[in-house]
């Protein structure tokens, strides 16, 4: 363990008490002389029709937007729909970010509507999402053609070549020495050729999707998956989720590209430098989070809840996405029906779900999948006073709170899962000494798993056994669980998400770097 690893706790503990304005300024401190530019696919406000903005959606705008207002970032996306290209063209220069304390600027990078189609929709999602959560069903799918080649050399690599050269032009202008920090699967060419162009750069990327075995990345071709990973070892560090992820990521260099690894430093010798692998599980801001759970808004729609709730109610919130696991979570609500028929009529199964990337064929088979599973279950099950699962299928923050100061049981089940905000939300701000049966195969279950009940997502009767224990468990056990769930998330917040990444910059890559042991 290095002194560094001694001091943080110490530290984050401190930080989890400190104001945006507070963290501002220790960053600040910690790294002095850094200009940083955050980069992502998703911009952090999307332009409304009226006019103005709104914040972007998803727990990993909402991290990102923390992130860039404690460094006073400077942000690159990537302009997606044609009112953010219209954005992009009529903007003479960077935008104010408006979300922001700070005073970042956002730069729009505007591929054609048809370079963006099969940077995203071809090949990024969902061929490389598909290798990330192990989706793909090896004896049929994928096949890799010839739309696939061409989406990987007209979309994905131009797309990322846009992006890389916007980074390239701010960082050339920026006032310090820059750090580039970017974001998730769809840019993983950019750290290397921003690498090429600005050599003295301090460049991390951070994958929030799992990193997948080495034998499962061969379903790319060669050159496509040595491109990606010769992409992310342009960085200096490179974050994950988990532990898991990391150990992963090391083999894949290993097995895979034959390079040399240091296990115990965690790290990667490529080109003449070393690159470290690190593990930095995202959270929430407690604060704000515990502010939206106590809202007017919030408090109205549980009183709207107590009209129609039964005596148990377990909870799902997710997005209608294959990896989630929507339908065995069903499948096992089926069994512990079956299997439990005194809770008929005391119990519903309350699923808020989000549409999910409905253009894309697989997804939206999916959403037809998880209606057609509830029909079935509601028409065997269901009387005319009783309806087994409560289906809703929209977007609503509160809404979602809601849900989650409410539930009995919170089942998150993912197939795999880089992280899962929603688990650390739930743990957060839950009021009713409600259980967490968490998928052993989500990132979060590696800092939550001693306050949860663990299920293996493929094992349909071992979840329908975990969500019994959970309804029928004493009231002490549950609070013990609950409460030690909520600690976990209170201590490792947002702002400890934050400061260990700086921390990192700062002792791996500011100071001189130390060569990898042979």
């Amino acid at each position: 363990m290095s002194i560094a690893d001694t001091e943080r706790p110490v530290i984050t503990s401190i930080l989890r008490a400190m104001p945006a304005s507070s963290l501002r300024a220790y960053v600040s401190r910690t790294l002095p002389d850094c200009s940083p530019i955050v980069v992502s696919n998703r911009a952090p406000h999307e332009p409304k029709p009226e006019g103005g903005f709104k914040r972007g959606a998803g727990g990993v705008i909402t991290g990102l937007l923390t992130l860039a207002d404690a460094m006073g970032a400077d942000w690159i996306a990537v302009a997606r729909t044609d009112a953010e290209r219209k954005l992009a063209t009529d903007s003479v220069g960077p935008m104010h970010l408006p979300l922001l304390q700070s005073n970042g600027s956002l730069h729009l990078v505007s591929p054609t509507r048809e370079q963006y189609e099969m940077y995203y929709s071809v090949f990024a999602n969902p061929v490389l999402w598909f290798i990330q959560h192990y989706l793909w069903d090896l004896a049929n799918e994928p096949v890799i053609d010839e739309r696939i080649h061409q989406a990987w050399r007209e979309g994905y690599v131009e797309v990322n070549r846009q992006v890389a050269a916007r980074v390239v032009e701010v960082g050339r202008v920026a006032p310090r020495r820059p750090l580039v920090l970017v974001h998730d699967y769809q840019l993983y060419l950019v750290p290397r050729l921003v690498r090429q162009a600005l050599p003295s750069a301090m460049i991390q990327h951070f994958v929030h999707v799992p990193w997948p075995t080495p034998q499962y990345w061969k379903i790319l071709p060669k050159h496509m998956r040595d491109a990606i990973l010769e992409g992310v070892l342009g960085c200096d560090v490179i974050g994950f989720q988990s532990s898991l992820d990391v150990r992963n990521f090391l083999l894949t260099c290993e097995e895979n590209a034959g390079l040399q690894v240091d296990e115990r430093e965690r790290a990667v010798l490529f080109g003449g430098r070393v690159v470290y692998a690190r593990h930095y599980p995202i959270s929430v801001d407690v604060s704000a989070t515990s502010r939206l759970a106590g809202s007017r808004g919030v408090k109205r729609l549980e009183r709207e809840i107590t009209t129609w709730r039964p005596p148990k109610l377990i909870v799902r919130i997710d997005r209608t996405d294959p990896s989630k696991n929507i339908v065995r979570g069903f499948i096992s609500y089926d069994k512990l029906l079956r299997y439990h028929p005194e809770l008929r009529g005391q119990i519903q199964f309350w699923a808020f779900l989000q549409p999910s990337r409905q253009d894309v064929a697989v997804y939206s088979r999916y959403l037809r999948t998880i209606r057609q599973t509830v029909g079935r279950i509601n028409s065997e099950f269901g009387t005319d006073e009783w309806l087994p699962i409560r289906l809703e299928i929209g977007e609503s923050e509160r809404k979602a709170m809601a849900a989650l100061r409410n539930f009995d049981v919170l089942l998150v089940n993912p197939v795999y899962d880089g992280l899962n905000l929603v688990v650390k939300e739930g743990a957060l701000v839950n009021q009713t000494k409600g259980v967490i049966v968490l998928s052993e195969n989500a990132g979060a279950h590696e800092e939550l798993h001693a306050h949860v009940l663990s299920v293996n997502p493929f094992d349909v009767e071992a979840t329908a056994a975990a969500m019994h224990a959970g309804l029928t468990m004493g009231p002490d056990e549950r609070k013990h669980l609950n409460d030690g769930a909520r600690e976990v998330v209170r201590t490792n917040d947002i702002a400890r998400w934050i400061s260990r990444q700086v921390q990192d910059i700062r002792e791996l890559v500011v100071t001189a770097q130390v060569p990898v042991a042979p």
